[in-house]
């Protein structure tokens, strides 16, 4: 087994005990860690997709089983993120990476603040009745960013599901894991229209993604909501900080 199938397995655990557990954060953790395997910006981005497709897809199967994905407000994020992804990739064309890499981390660290703050609240035991024009404009500047940064957009799905559905916790991750394998899978297919990543990588991010996502949900379905917003604060907090001193400092 080659050294970079190994290391795509460890990223891919990784990015899938994130995903499983908090709906969110493995495209976050993947992208800066392929980007220390010298792939290109492009590059890292389009595998980012893919890797965090498969995995979310795994582990949003399970969770539908047990009624925990709902699919009304599932299907109107992925409709309005698809023609959000072609865009983003776009637009990565012509925006620079620093500027991407400011933008997406200052959008993070502002979601990890609303998901700390929001931890306090109650969740309902039922969700409410969803409210469509946000929860479309929320799936299209999803699809956006996720073109543009290959990440899954779980780090916004996640709170905008909590307010915008009111669902539990544990329904907005496992819904958030439905969207997140339509959107990033799409955003893949058309990665792969102008590129072929290795298939050492691309089979051992699917292989561990697989797994950790798995793990991920058992782990999810043992830990209060209120923990798992918190875990999920942190995780933004630490990778949007990573991400800046690798692309921005060069310190790691």
């Amino acid at each position: 087994m080659s050294l970079l199938t190994l290391e795509a397995l460890g990223i891919g655990g990784l990015l899938g005990l994130l995903l499983g557990l908090t709906g969110a954060g493995g495209s976050l953790v993947a992208l800066p860690l392929l980007l220390s395997l010298h792939l290109p910006m492009r590059d890292a981005v389009g595998v980012s997709l893919g890797a965090v497709a498969l995995s979310a897809l795994v582990g949003a199967v399970p969770r539908a089983r047990l009624g925990q994905v709902a699919y009304g407000p599932a299907l109107l994020l992925a409709l309005s993120g698809l023609p959000g992804n072609a865009l983003g990739q776009w637009l990565g064309r012509f925006v620079g990476e620093g500027v991407l890499v400011c933008g997406f981390c200052a959008l993070v660290l502002w979601s990890a603040w609303r998901m700390w703050r929001g931890a306090r609240r109650p969740c309902p035991d039922t969700p409410g009745v969803p409210r469509r024009g946000p929860l479309l404009a929320l799936g299209f500047g999803v699809g956006v960013l996720s073109g543009l940064m290959g990440v899954g957009g779980g780090f916004l799905v996640v709170p905008g599901l909590l307010a915008f559905a009111g669902m539990s916790m544990l329904m907005a991750t496992a819904t958030s894991m439905a969207v997140i394998a339509l959107v990033s899978g799409g955003g893949f297919l058309l990665y792969l229209t102008h590129a072929a990543p290795p298939l050492p990588l691309l089979g051992g991010l699917a292989a561990g993604g697989a797994c950790g996502v798995l793990a991920g949900n058992r782990l999810a379905q043992r830990i209060g909501g209120v923990l798992l917003q918190r875990i999920f604060a942190l995780m933004l907090v630490a990778v949007s900080l990573s991400l800046a001193a690798q692309k921005l400092f060069g310190l790691v």
